[in-house]
């Protein structure tokens, strides 16, 4: 797969998933940030997913990442994961990634899960709860 640096989020996501990420206006806000990694991923020349990432200490924040509805289903969300731990590793030093993911968002969780993030802690507050993941790089 390729990670080609993005300025906005181009796939396409069913109704029901797009509250699990920032929406795209925001996301477009984020990615002119300097502390702030975006790619558009690839596979075999399709843009397949997305991934914007903010640098935390020396380590990295996931902050959305998701495949296209047409693409999933298909293992691309592990894989591409998986290329996207490395490269932060080798482009940018990172030592360390961390996400969250909404309470419900099980998809997510499995995915993470399997991809090695452990559960850190629980925000539960009124109008948030999320689940907080880190993952080691060695």
């Amino acid at each position: 797969m390729n990670f080609i640096p993005s300025t906005e989020m181009k796939i396409s996501l069913l109704p029901e998933q797009e509250r699990w990420l920032s929406s795209k206006e925001s996301i477009r806000k984020q990615c002119t940030r300097e502390d702030v990694a975006a790619f558009d991923v690839f596979k075999d020349g399709v843009c397949v997913g997305f991934a914007l990432l903010r640098r935390w200490e020396d380590g990295f924040f996931l902050w959305d990442y998701a495949i296209d509805h047409a693409w999933q289903g298909r293992g691309l969300g592990f894989a591409a994961l998986k290329e996207l731990i490395a490269l932060m590793k080798e482009r940018y030093g990172a030592k360390f990634l961390t996400t969250t993911y909404i309470w419900g968002n099980d998809q997510a969780k499995a995915l993470y899960e399997k991809a090695g993030f452990t559960e850190t802690d629980v925000v539960d507050e009124p109008d948030c709860h999320e689940v907080n993941m880190l993952y080691r790089i060695e």
